[in-house]
């Protein structure tokens, strides 16, 4: 029978895999979908003046997320950045479903084909993995002072 520790070890790799294949799916369809991420970037009005910056910035942060998640000295570190930065695109698609329904997902790949209704969905269900990740790791991995 699984020991408590062993359960959430599990539950803690399961969480690190998923996000892993997010952040490298979402990076890779971004980068492969350059000019029309940039093109999506830009119709958001109040990402217009980042939109140059941000289409290199997100996907690094995206595989540098992917990278730090592989690594179990920096898992803790990954798994909240994980967490925030699911936590700020979901606000971003919550905003985009009130004030720009009709402007296209920049998400790239199969994500784009989801409604704004479906990825908020997708996105609450990928922050929950991501915060439950944070507070699995932290239970069975105390911070060393």
């Amino acid at each position: 029978m699984a020991t408590g520790k062993s359960i959430k070890q599990i539950i803690i790799q399961g969480v690190v895999c998923c996000l892993i294949l997010l952040w490298v799916y979402a990076a890779t369809a971004k980068i492969l979908e350059f000019d029309q991420f940039k093109v999506q970037l830009s119709q958001v009005d109040f990402l217009k003046p980042l939109a140059e910056v941000l289409v290199w910035f997100i996907p690094l942060v995206e595989y540098s997320l992917a990278g730090l998640l592989l690594v179990s000295k920096t898992r803790r570190l990954a798994l909240m950045g994980s967490a925030v930065l699911m936590s700020v695109f979901t606000i971003y698609i919550g905003g985009m479903i009130s004030f720009s329904p009709d402007l296209p997902c920049s998400c790239g790949g199969i994500i784009n084909d989801l409604s704004w209704q479906q990825h908020l969905l997708f996105n609450i269900v990928f922050t929950a993995l991501a915060i439950t990740g944070v507070y699995y790791h932290s239970s069975t991995n105390p911070p060393h002072l």
